[in-house]
């Protein structure tokens, strides 16, 4: 059935004598796909915005045939939708439509209300599909945002419950349990913050460095270089390499490089492949450092995030050296979904 002028709603006496064409000219102006169905869903009339998304004109979407345009998975669910509305008096169900510019299909809610003559029987229905499919999108994107917060805050938990315990078994003394556990966290939070920012994007290793050795009050140029390519680190690993590098840097003021007037921090990290498979490699050196340094004599926290935490959630691999120097550590972790290079 082709579109006919009489076909459109009748004339309203607040539209005028040019009642029809100003209503003809309203339809074809709305962002909708309009429509006139029967009782029962079997339509009479499509407006041409859905002759030009479905690609459907005349007999093609009367009757039933409008549902050739919807996903086949949904029209179960519209036909069902259809058999509320007549006892309910409002149709609203949201399904798929099939574009005929490129076969793909997009979310349309669908909303009708029936038109009912003086004794109140229904004659037909008068509904539009609205395009919500950018809508959806970001209401699934949340959904997976908040998954994806729920199971960070998670991690970040039980990291906390690690650095506390750890932290109370290697401290000495209440004052110094206090102080090392602030620093942990103070480190821990400032990776949180640096994801907060941009979820979706990594953390650059380079700004990393920087901020844990500008918490120890270790300004670049001065007593630190930092150097290597760029590369982002996404939540887990930023949390684990922020971790390390905190307490490298912690170590460093106060037995190591920061605590010497002529001591200084190398940092510089470049991409190698080993065994096939390719590799971050971080090296962190000390020098200026007097010869009577020796290494300590137990096992503390930081070596537990070098030695363990790494090895266990980023399969690194980790080896610290007291030379004359200084201390020198090296990490080699494997590039993944964890650690991303920007090429």
């Amino acid at each position: 059935m082709t579109e006919r002028r009489e076909d459109l709603p009748g004339t309203h006496p607040a539209l005028g004598q040019d009642g029809p064409e100003a209503l003809r000219l309203l339809v074809e102006t709305l962002p909708q796909l309009v429509w006139r169905a029967l009782p029962g869903g079997d339509w009479i009339w499509a407006s041409g915005q859905w002759a030009a998304y479905t690609g459907q004109t005349g007999g093609q979407f009367e009757g039933q045939g409008w549902l050739a345009a919807v996903h086949p998975d949904d029209r179960a669910r519209t036909a069902l939708a259809w058999q509320g509305a007549e006892a309910g008096g409002r149709l609203e169900v949201e399904h798929r439509l099939r574009s005929a510019a490129d076969g793909t299909y997009r979310w349309f809610e669908c909303r009708a209300l029936p038109v009912r003559d003086a004794g109140g029987r229904v004659t037909e229905w008068c509904g539009t599909a609205t395009d919500i499919h950018d809508m959806k999108s970001l209401q699934e994107q949340q959904i997976q945002m908040l998954f994806e917060l729920q199971h960070r805050v998670r991690n970040t938990l039980a990291a906390v419950r690690v650095i506390a315990r750890r932290s109370a078994e290697t401290s000495d003394s209440v004052e110094t349990y206090a102080m090392h556990l602030d620093g942990r966290l103070d480190a821990l939070s400032r990776v949180q913050s640096a994801v907060i920012r941009n979820p979706s994007a990594g953390i650059s290793l380079a700004m990393l460095a920087a901020d844990e050795l500008d918490a120890c009050c270790a300004n670049e140029d001065r007593q630190v270089r930092i150097a290597g390519p760029l590369v982002l680190l996404r939540a887990r690993a930023a949390e684990r390499m922020g971790l390390a590098l905190h307490e490298l840097a912690t170590n460093a003021l106060k037995f190591g490089a920061l605590a010497q007037p002529a001591g200084r921090i190398d940092v510089a990290w470049r991409l190698e492949q080993i065994d096939g498979a390719e590799h971050l490699v971080l090296d962190w050196t000390e020098s200026g450092v007097p010869l009577a340094v020796r290494p300590p004599r137990r096992s503390g926290f930081g070596m537990d995030v070098l030695e363990r935490m790494l090895v266990h959630d980023l399969k690194a691999d980790t080896a610290v050296r007291f030379n004359p120097e200084g201390l020198a550590c090296r990490i080699v972790l494997p590039v993944g979904l964890q650690i991303e290079p920007v090429r």
